[in-house]
């Protein structure tokens, strides 16, 4: 769960696994729907998000995604001003604070998206496939791939923000440095 203060708001981000949308069974109804690419045929992972004041719900919705599943950890979602970023499946939701209306949806991996970062003022994501930059209207400023996933069985970190570009590791534990303009500065790989 990730929790954020927005003005006089508590806005909460949780892994809701088990909800299914239309059914009466849930047990929580949220007020607004939001989905990505394919997640109604196929939904994968589901991301509610309440808004709080005095401990009273005043709003809520559910993102419900297709691909590759995503859960709710430290990085996985971003409070930047007035808007939240959130990361399902292999799409960035941008949602508008404090009514939770979308705002922009953009595709920022062929799999999963597993961490957003703000970087000066864009957004930078370690998706499984790619590093990707979006702008804040969630416009592709660049993508980076390597050799295989940016995912890592041996307790590597896999993606490091440095102060001069990001740090990559990938599943063969290639290493790559690019730039946050998405040029690689050097990399492992044997060619």
């Amino acid at each position: 769960m990730n929790n954020y203060q927005y003005k006089n708001l508590t806005v909460e981000v949780i892994n809701e696994p088990t909800y299914k949308f239309g059914s009466s069974d849930n047990h929580f109804n949220y007020s607004k729907h939001y989905f990505g690419d394919g997640a109604i045929e196929y939904p994968t992972s589901k991301h509610g998000i309440k808004i709080y004041q005095d401990d009273k719900i005043i709003d809520s919705c559910i993102i419900i995604g297709s691909g590759g599943a995503t859960g709710i950890h430290q990085n996985s979602s971003l409070l930047d001003n007035n808007q939240l970023l959130l990361c399902c499946c292999d799409t960035i939701f941008c949602l508008t604070l404090p009514d939770l209306d979308l705002k922009w949806k953009t595709q920022a991996d062929q799999a999963t998206c597993f961490q957003i970062f703000q970087q000066q003022d864009n957004y930078i994501i370690h998706g499984e496939l790619q590093v990707t930059k979006l702008d804040k209207e969630g416009n592709k400023k660049w993508e980076f791939g390597g050799a295989d996933i940016f995912v890592n069985t041996d307790n590597e970190e896999e993606f490091k923000i440095e102060t001069d570009g990001i740090l990559l590791t990938d599943f063969v534990n290639t290493k790559y440095k690019i730039d946050f303009d998405g040029k690689l500065l050097w990399d492992t790989y044997k060619r």
